[in-house]
C-alpha cells in the first residue's frame, strides 16, 4: 500500500500527487504515458522510491504525459500551478505546488521531471 500511496504521491507526475490514489482514470493515464513512453512498472516504481540515480528521457515524458492528461500542463511544457492547486486536498501539497511551480527545465519533459522531482522531495 504505501508504494501505490508512493505512485499517488508522484504525479503531481507527477504526477500523481495531484490525485485519489483509487482513482481508476488516473491509474489508466499511468498505465498509458508508461505505456507511451517505454517505461516499465519497475522503472517507474523505483524512480518513485529514488532508487534510480540517472532518470532516463522516457521516465521524464511520461511524466510529462501524465501531467498532460491531468491538465496541469500544456504540450510546451507550462505548468499550471492553479489547475495543479485545485486538485490538491491537502495544504502540504498545495505549498509544494507553490514551491515548485517556478522549476523549468530544456525540454518539457525536463521541466515536468524537475517538477515532479520538487514535488516527491517536499513529501
Amino acid at each position: 500500500m504505501k508504494t501505490f500511496v508512493t505512485i499517488a504521491l508522484l504525479v503531481v507526475g507527477s504526477a500523481v500527487v495531484l490525485c485519489n490514489p483509487h482513482d481508476p482514470e488516473m491509474r489508466a493515464y499511468i498505465e498509458e504515458c508508461n505505456k507511451e513512453h517505454n517505461v516499465s512498472p519497475k522503472d517507474f516504481h523505483d524512480f518513485i522510491e529514488g532508487k534510480l540515480t540517472t532518470v532516463p528521457d522516457n521516465i521524464k515524458c511520461s511524466n510529462q504525459c501524465l501531467m498532460m492528461k491531468q491538465g496541469i500542463m500544456d504540450e510546451s511544457g507550462n505548468f499550471k500551478p492553479d489547475v495543479a492547486k485545485a486538485k490538491v486536498k491537502d495544504d502540504k501539497l498545495a505549498a509544494a505546488v507553490d514551491e515548485c511551480k517556478g522549476l523549468s527545465g530544456s525540454t518539457p519533459c525536463e521541466t515536468a521531471f524537475k517538477i515532479t522531482s520538487c514535488m516527491l522531495s517536499k513529501n
